[in-house]
């Protein structure tokens, strides 16, 4: 059980780099970091399950591009949670608006609701919202635990002001995540400002082994490669977490 002041989550879309892991540490699991991450696939939460005691949520998207979703994928969505909790996850993720940028409050009360007893997160869909006061409340009006969110922009440095005005209103309602871009010369900021709990991937190239790499990209863009991939930088996240523990009770 961790009983640190602070909780690091850590974002994976593998089990590339996790042959070890702080127990204190919880993992989102979530698939195609490409498309900003989706759901995991069952073999995939199965196999991070029986490895690790830690906690783990799961990101629950059934596609990429907006965060509207049509009724058959809002049925994905609750079919998605069902199975997760049956096979031992210790929360959701997920984030759902309308087509005008507010919060879908009726389906996520309804996700949320599916979910119990476990917390469910809201996503960064959250920073695509039209208006982030009217969402956080909103957000705290369907139930959820947590907003993971980059303060509107595109990294918690350049959203730092917003996520602490969003701290405030939140006013300990619902717990605050920022996520996108935090690394260990910037955590303390969010330690000194009352955060207590942050999000980060720490992930890394993987130089494919492929000795013959043949010239034809199996990508949608030949500048997204066909052999490396993204794995966790284990020994990076180690040293995030000890700088965190140090600094956390200061």
């Amino acid at each position: 059980m961790n009983k640190s002041k602070f909780n690091i989550e850590l974002c994976c879309f593998s089990a590339t780099g996790l042959s070890t892991l702080d127990e204190s540490i919880r993992i989102e699991l979530c698939s195609n970091y490409l498309e900003g991450g989706l759901s995991p696939t069952a073999n995939l939460f199965l196999h991070i399950r029986s490895l690790f005691n830690n906690e783990i949520v799961t990101m629950v998207r059934p596609r990429g591009g907006d965060f509207c979703y049509s009724d058959i994928e809002f049925q994905m969505m609750k079919s998605e949670i069902s199975w997760f909790k049956q096979n031992g996850v210790n929360g959701i993720v997920l984030g759902i608006l309308n087509p005008d940028g507010t919060v879908d409050k009726k389906r996520t009360s309804i996700l949320v609701e599916l979910a119990r007893p476990l917390p469910v997160t809201f996503h960064r869909a959250f920073d695509m919202s039209v208006d982030y006061c009217k969402s956080l409340e909103d957000i705290i009006d369907t139930g959820c635990s947590r907003i993971l969110s980059s303060g509107g922009a595109i990294n918690v440095d350049l959203g730092f002001d917003n996520l602490v005005h969003l701290l405030k209103l939140a006013n300990s309602r619902v717990e605050l995540i920022p996520g996108s871009g935090v690394n260990i010369h910037n955590v303390k900021k969010f330690i000194d400002a009352g955060f207590k709990n942050i999000h980060l991937s720490s992930k890394m190239n993987v130089k494919s082994k492929m000795e013959y790499q043949a010239n034809l990209s199996m990508t949608a863009s030949p500048n997204i490669s066909s052999f490396d991939y993204i794995g966790v930088d284990l020994q990076k996240l180690n040293q995030f977490v000890a700088y965190v523990r140090e600094n956390e009770n200061l």
